[in-house]
């Protein structure tokens, strides 16, 4: 199969090019589309969609305004620490209380400052199937590289509205789309995933967040074959090396360890394991203590943005004093891992 039988520029060298082996599990490769339709025309403009993909967080002032030189910073530094991708504004970015006139800005200066370094993949979940498909249709518009969306969630929902979801945000965008199959939303089952992809061209990553996760993307990768192009994991990347021996193209953690993590994902990937099992166990504890007020706070304490002020109603509460006092004795313990420094 060529670049051109499945729509893409055949002088692309990074998508047409088929991503490192690693194991003896199968790698997902190109994605056929059904015969009684006509291929959809991808463009990817800088990287095959593999490696940490990371998510900044949304700074706000202590107003709970958007701190918008923050937001140029912690975007840089997503870059500069090695990040694969950037993926903006999502969970991680409180995208729940932004404006949709605040989402749409972040996407234009999310391209803007990452201006081709890395690809992009705006985050579209929207409260209703019209609110998601026009903020992809503006991320499209923008210069996104990809979209990612959950099937909007805001009252209970079905199989078939989530189907019907996909097919039109597909139809809606001629760039790839991620889904978000995240289990607070709706997680779909494997078989529906696979047909899902194999029905909408343009569908072609996962994001896998739903029970069991590890044995999930496993199934993906097998049922769905050369219809997809890559599964990644979330959850913190926690499970990061089990992810990466199961064949999945990478995961989407916040960026606020990106030079540790995207070095892990680098070693794996140039087959030193054991150096990134290494540092894969001694970042593993701090990361276990990450939730949104951590997250932030790691990002003041690196010089990356100014407050870790969240936007209300934020409903996260941050550790307590003994949980802080042992977040600053990993944080201490790990801090030659982070190769990223404040100029």
């Amino acid at each position: 199969m060529s670049c051109h039988d499945i729509g893409i520029e055949p002088n692309n060298p990074y998508i047409c090019e088929a991503p490192p082996t690693h194991s003896n599990l199968p790698v997902p490769s190109a994605h056929t589309t059904p015969s009684t339709s006509e291929p959809r025309k991808l463009t990817i403009q800088n990287s095959p969609f593999r490696g940490i993909y990371g998510i900044p967080v949304t700074p706000f002032n202590e107003d709970e305004t958007i701190d918008w030189k923050s937001v140029e910073s912690v975007l840089h530094f997503t870059v500069e620490s090695g990040c694969h991708g950037v993926v903006m504004p999502v969970m991680v970015s409180e995208f729940q209380v932004l404006t949709d006139d605040e989402r749409r800005q972040i996407v234009e200066t999310t391209v803007r400052v990452v201006a081709g370094r890395v690809p992009v993949v705006a985050g579209v979940t929207g409260i209703a199937n019209a609110h998601s498909i026009g903020m992809a249709k503006h991320a499209e518009d923008s210069g996104a590289d990809a979209v990612i969306a959950m099937p909007p969630h805001s009252k209970p929902t079905t199989e078939s509205e989530v189907l019907r979801f996909f097919h039109e945000l597909g139809a809606a965008v001629n760039i790839p789309v991620f889904v978000q199959n995240f289990g607070g939303a709706y997680a779909m089952p494997t078989d529906t995933l696979a047909q899902l992809a194999h029905d909408v061209p343009n569908l072609l990553y996962v994001k896998e967040e739903g029970a069991d996760p590890l044995q999930a993307a496993t199934r993906i990768i097998e049922s769905a074959g050369d219809d997809i192009l890559g599964v990644m994991g979330g959850f913190g990347a926690r499970m990061l090396l089990d992810e990466w021996r199961r064949g999945e193209a990478g995961n989407m953690p916040s960026s606020h360890y990106g030079d540790v993590h995207s070095n892990i994902w680098n070693l794996l990937e140039a087959g030193d394991e054991e150096g990134a099992r290494a540092i894969y166990e001694r970042i593993l504890p701090l990361v276990l203590h990450d939730d949104l007020p951590v997250l932030k706070e790691i990002f003041v304490r690196r010089g990356i943005i100014a407050s870790s002020t969240m936007r209300s109603p934020y409903g996260i509460h941050g550790p307590d004093k003994h949980g802080w006092d042992e977040i600053d004795y990993l944080y201490e313990r790990a801090s030659d891992l982070f190769t990223w420094k404040k100029s």
